[in-house]
């Protein structure tokens, strides 16, 4: 499996706060059937700003551990008109090295310009998957904002705890509904800490077990993911 979202680097964002709890939280990731995770830290400007290439050097310092998932290189990147630009000066990061960006809204106010954001990033040939759409309130407000976000081309990853209620009831009982619609693409865990969210999966995967089907949850957790890393294309 693939953990498509992810804090793990040490003292980058709001995730792991050191070292050693980085080293515990992939391995959580490891004893719960990870065998990579994406390592999407906050890319916020004017806030969570470190670069590409020291997120590189933190990942290369980690890997050289034994026993736990491969780390891939990839960001969360907050949503603002010069996303181009930072994906192009190496600040933010692209997931893998490939032509896809995980972005996130703000959670409780919607952004008039998105479509304007959206299309220049199009324009630059990057292909968009919006992080974890059942938290935000805009969508929890009104569901059909989901296939406006659709039909402009964006993909979705749901976080395995929202089904929990984690985030509450309203993140529930969208990705419930997401869930049944096969609107959701990818899911990630959105680990920010150890002893957090690894430890809900076998509660999130029994729930989810009831709602999909056995080929789209393999989609969801595995195969979805494995196309992105080699850049190719998924409906």
């Amino acid at each position: 499996m693939v953990d498509f979202h992810s804090h793990i680097l040490p003292g980058v964002d709001d995730g792991s706060k050191n070292y050693e709890q980085s080293m515990q939280i992939l391995m959580e990731a490891k004893e719960v059937g990870f065998d990579k995770i994406i390592s999407t830290s906050h890319y916020a400007y004017n806030c969570y700003e470190i670069p590409e290439y020291k997120r590189k050097e933190m990942i290369q310092e980690l890997s050289q551990e034994e026993n736990i998932p491969e780390i891939i290189l990839g960001s969360e990147i907050f949503i603002t008109y010069n996303m181009v630009d930072l994906l192009k000066e190496f600040k933010a990061s692209t997931i893998n090295g490939t032509n896809y960006i995980l972005f996130e809204l703000p959670l409780r106010s919607e952004i008039p310009n998105l479509k304007d954001v959206i299309n220049k990033l199009q324009e630059n040939n990057y292909r968009l998957i919006l992080a974890h759409p059942e938290r935000y309130l805009v969508i929890q407000n009104d569901f059909n904002y989901l296939y406006k976000l659709q039909d402009m081309g964006i993909l979705f990853q749901s976080n395995y705890a929202s089904i929990t209620g984690y985030y509450g009831h309203a993140a529930k009982v969208v990705v419930k509904k997401m869930l049944k619609n096969k609107l959701v693409s990818f899911l990630g865990s959105d680990v920010h800490r150890p002893e957090t969210i690894y430890k809900l999966l076998p509660k999130a995967f029994k729930k989810i077990e009831k709602i999909v089907s056995e080929d789209y949850l393999e989609d969801l957790t595995t195969n979805n993911a494995e196309l992105i890393l080699r850049n190719e294309y998924i409906n």
